[in-house]
């Protein structure tokens, strides 16, 4: 996992834009485009699900009680009342610890490409 967190450091770090490349690309809204676009994507794929897993947990909505009542025709009245419960708390926990584990090279991921994004711009 480290590994693939150096990986995707490497790309925004190694970053060339206009007369730097070699090969002469032409500066274009294309190339901007892109670029911007390679750089959202990275982050989305590497950090968003990390952090999702930790602050946004999947949860379940279930009846934590029924409360059964009578009114005055003897009709019997049921009333659920609902409560969300995290599907797996286990999985939560290990996804807060992975989360803590890497944070220096997702922080690094995150400003490699901020930063490449700076040179675009």
């Amino acid at each position: 996992e480290e590994f693939n967190l150096l990986a995707c450091c490497v790309s925004p770090a190694t970053y060339k834009w206009g007369s730097e490349r070699s090969g002469a690309a032409d500066q274009n809204l294309n190339v901007l485009s892109a670029e911007l676009a390679s750089s959202q994507d990275q982050i989305s794929s590497t950090v968003m699900p990390r952090l999702t897993n930790v602050l946004a947990p999947v949860v379940d909505l279930v009846i934590e009680k029924v409360i059964t009542t009578k009114d005055e025709d003897g009709k019997e009245i049921r009333q659920n009342i609902f409560t969300r419960k995290q599907t797996d708390p286990d999985f939560v926990h290990l996804c807060c610890q992975i989360l803590c584990r890497n944070a220096k090279l997702l922080r690094q991921v995150v400003l490699s490409n901020f930063i490449k994004i700076q040179r675009c711009i």
